[in-house]
C-alpha cells in the first residue's frame, strides 16, 4: 500500500517528510560517533607500536613490526638512566663517580666517554659488577730521590808497651765518612710511601787511633858505661812483667817468654867446637839444656846492671853447667878473670 506525501501532514494522511529527515539525521550522527570513537582507540595503539620500534640510544638499528616491545630501562640514580642489557662502565677517577653506556662504542668514541687520559705511570683496574664493570684510575707517580748521611768513624784502641800503663794518646784522628742514600718515592691515588733501594759509602770513615800504654814495670836504672865486658852498647831501660817485654835504651821493644835469675861464669876456649858443633865465641853461651833448650835465643844482663853481655844463643853446655847456671864465652881469659862470677838475669827471648 503506498501513502501519500503531505510535507506537512496538513490533513493527517501519508508519512511526515520532517519525521522521516529527523530519524535520518539522528542515525547519521550515531555512526559518527562510533566511527571517531574507533579510530581514536586505534590510533593509541599504533602510537605506542611505533614508539617500541624507534631506534634506542642512537642506534641505527630499529625493532621491525614482527618483534615490536618495550624496552626496560636501568635507572641508577645519579648516574642516569640506561637501556637494559647494554655494557655499563662505572667510572671511578679523580674523586669523580659517573657511568657511562659502551653498547656498540669505538676505542675512539669510549675514549671520549670516559673523559680521562693516562699520564706518568697512571695505569687502571677493571672489576665486573651486575651491569658491566668498575673502572678505577689509579693515578701513579714514581721518582728517585737520594739523600747523603753521615758515616761516623770508629774508634780503635791499640795497646804500647813502650808506654806507662795508663797514658794514652791520638796517634790518629777520626774523620766520619759520607754515604748516598736511594729512595724510591711512590704517589698513588695522592698517599706517598718512600722505600730505601740502595745505599752506597761514596767517603771511608777514618777510624780514630788511641794509643794506650800497658808497661806496668818500672824503668831498671841501667845505664851502659862502657864496660871491656859488654858485648853491646846497649842496656835494658824498662821491663814489664805483666806483658812479658823489655825495653833497650834504642827503644825497641822485645817480648821474652821466661826471664832466669842464674849465677854467671864466663869461661875461653879458642878454636874449640861447642856442643851443638858451632865454633866457640863470644854469644855463644853454655847451658843446662834442661832448663834452656839448645839453640834458644837469649838477652844476659848482670842482675845490677854493671855488665850487658847482651844477646847470645844457647849452644854449649859443660859438666859444671846444671841447673840455673850459664858459662859465657869471652876471647881472652882476662876478661874471664874480671867477668869472675855474677848473678845475671837471662831472658828467653820468643
Amino acid at each position: 500500500m503506498f501513502y501519500s506525501v503531505d510535507p506537512f501532514n496538513q490533513k493527517g494522511t501519508g508519512i511526515c517528510i520532517r519525521k522521516v529527515v529527523y530519524i535520518a539525521l539522528s542515525a547519521l550522527a550515531a555512526v559518527a560517533i562510533i566511527v571517531f570513537i574507533s579510530f581514536s582507540a586505534l590510533a593509541g595503539q599504533f602510537d605506542s607500536l611505533s614508539a617500541a620500534a624507534l631506534p634506542q640510544n642512537g642506534s641505527s638499528s630499529g625493532a621491525t613490526i614482527a618483534n615490536l616491545h618495550v624496552v626496560e630501562e636501568i635507572d641508577l640514580g645519579d648516574q642516569g638512566i640506561f637501556p637494559a642489557g647494554h655494557e655499563l662502565a662505572t667510572i671511578h677517577v679523580d674523586g669523580q663517580v659517573y657511568t657511562v653506556d659502551t653498547h656498540e662504542k669505538t676505542e675512539e668514541e669510549l675514549a671520549q666517554l670516559f673523559g680521562f687520559t693516562l699520564e706518568n705511570q697512571d695505569y687502571t683496574e677493571q672489576v665486573a659488577n651486575e651491569y658491566g664493570y668498575d673502572l678505577y684510575v689509579n693515578r701513579l707517580t714514581v721518582e728517585t730521590t737520594t739523600e747523603e748521611v753521615e758515616v761516623p768513624y770508629e774508634t780503635v784502641r791499640v795497646a804500647d808497651d813502650t808506654m806507662k800503663k795508663g797514658e794514652e794518646v791520638v796517634t790518629t784522628e777520626g774523620q766520619n765518612g759520607v754515604q748516598v742514600d736511594t729512595y724510591e718515592v711512590r704517589t698513588l691515588n695522592g698517599e706517598t710511601t718512600t722505600t730505601l733501594i740502595s745505599s752506597e759509602v761514596t767517603v771511608e770513615p777514618v777510624d780514630q787511633v788511641i794509643t794506650y800504654g800497658t808497661n806496668s814495670g818500672k824503668a831498671t836504672g841501667f845505664t851502659n858505661h862502657g864496660s871491656s865486658l859488654d858485648l853491646t852498647s846497649e842496656t835494658i831501660t824498662h821491663v814489664d812483667s805483666a806483658s812479658k817485654t823489655f825495653t833497650l835504651s834504642s827503644g825497641e821493644v822485645y817480648s821474652y817468654s821466661q826471664a832466669l835469675s842464674c849465677t854467671g861464669f864466663a869461661y875461653c876456649q879458642p878454636g874449640g867446637i861447642t856442643a851443638t858443633g858451632t865454633a866457640a865465641r863470644q854469644g855463644a853461651i853454655a847451658v843446662d839444656p834442661s832448663v834452656i833448650p839448645l839453640g834458644s835465643r837469649l838477652f844476659v844482663i848482670a842482675s845490677d846492671g854493671s855488665v850487658v853481655y847482651g844477646f847470645a844463643t844457647a849452644e854449649d853446655t859443660g859438666g859444671n853447667i846444671k841447673g840455673n847456671k850459664v858459662d859465657l864465652y869471652y876471647n881472652t881469659e882476662s876478661l874471664c878473670y874480671s867477668f869472675g862470677r855474677r848473678d845475671v838475669t837471662v831472658y828467653v827471648l820468643n
